[in-house]
């Protein structure tokens, strides 16, 4: 009778290995060059470092792949939605999602796009984790929307309650300007940031920067577009 039990364990427990096998295997979707690789299906985000002319093919492209639904559309097809962009005749950025870096390199290849960089953003921060309110949909009046890179090598790495204490540290010196100065958003990788504040003042950021201990390796003043795109 024990070596029937054994023999009925191990027949389930075979049973059991080759279902986790059929659901991995299902998992398994083909990849855009039609090989049996692997797809991530994890959303990432992207900080892409281009001109304005390059969003506008980001845009209109996008445009036509949401009007059309058209499959073999390179948003379709590499799986890259533009979610914001910001804009300056200096630098202008593109906030994207995909599941791949590779993704976006090969999407935006497809569109004859060549940008500065593309770097994935690991975490994104933001008043809210320091205990203060979430930046509002519209800006104040008088505000403008600035762009901040700052070199922090290795910030993304840093353990979830350190980044508490820095989104509370930023948020209280952010508070001193009262309603002044709004922070959006912080875009953190492993090799710095890029933050999204509002002001009618651009010195104040400057100020909250020394103030709060952060670099401000470069300020840009942006038209800010926030996208909504079904495919």
């Amino acid at each position: 009778m024990h070596k029937l039990n054994n023999r009925f364990a191990f027949k389930t427990l075979l049973i059991y290995m080759a279902g986790l096998f059929i659901i991995a295997s299902s998992a398994h979707a083909k990849s855009n060059d039609g090989s049996d690789k692997p797809v991530e299906t994890a959303l990432k985000q992207f900080v892409i470092t281009l001109d304005s002319p390059s969003i506008d093919k980001l845009v209109s492209s996008h445009k036509a792949t949401s009007e059309s639904k058209e499959k073999s559309a390179a948003e379709i097809k590499y799986g890259v939605t533009l979610k914001e962009d910001f804009r300056s005749e200096e630098s202008s950025y593109a906030f994207v999602e995909s599941s791949a870096k590779s993704n976006v390199d090969d999407y935006l290849a497809a569109l004859d796009v060549v940008p500065t960089s593309v770097v994935e953003s690991e975490f994104t921060n933001g008043p809210e984790l320091g205990g203060g309110p979430e930046a509002a949909d519209t800006l104040k009046d008088g505000h403008s929307v600035y762009v901040i890179e700052r070199a922090v090598p290795g910030i993304s790495g840093l353990p979830q309650e350190k980044m508490v204490e820095v989104s509370q540290a930023s948020q209280k010196v952010v508070e001193q300007f009262g309603e002044s100065l709004v922070w959006d958003k912080s875009l953190l990788t492993k090799e710095g940031t890029f933050c999204v504040y509002r002001t009618n003042d651009p010195d104040h950021i400057i100020k909250h920067a020394k103030i709060a201990g952060f670099p401000a390796d470069k300020v840009t003043a942006v038209q800010h577009t926030v996208h909504s795109y079904v495919f």
